[in-house]
């Protein structure tokens, strides 16, 4: 298991924008994580399986879902699986019916985009 240490770095890069750009304090606070923690449970080529039970937003999943790709993917390829329960999370492939549908989040690395599962679906056929 591996934790992210991407809630510093967030952070750190947010706390220098808030000073290069005034106004933006207010919305660092909503965006920027506290003490939220994130484990890589599970690495199976170029897809990760997280957990991490304090996201809350889109910017803390991305922010997760970029630093778990990083040192896995390949030619910018990997998905990175997200779940907030931790006893619902998938630790190995190929997931079980119950953990795909508890999937939180789901980063594609190399199109750079997030799709939060209840609202965007994460896969065909999931129902939202």
């Amino acid at each position: 298991m591996r934790k992210l240490k991407w809630a510093a770095a967030l952070a750190g890069g947010m706390a220098m924008a808030a000073v290069a750009v005034p106004g933006l304090a207010e919305e660092t606070a909503k965006v920027t994580p506290g003490t939220e923690t994130c484990n890589v449970v599970g690495v199976y080529g170029t897809i990760a399986l997280v957990v991490c039970p304090d996201a809350k937003t889109d910017a803390q999943y991305i922010a997760a879902g970029q630093e778990a790709c990083e040192p896995i993917a390949v030619r910018n390829v990997c998905n990175a699986w997200i779940w907030r329960n931790e006893s619902r999370a998938a630790r190995v492939l190929p997931m079980e019916g119950h953990q795909l549908d508890s999937v939180t989040a789901l980063w594609i690395n190399r199109q750079g985009q997030l799709k939060v599962c209840a609202r965007d679906g994460c896969y065909a056929g999931q129902n939202r």
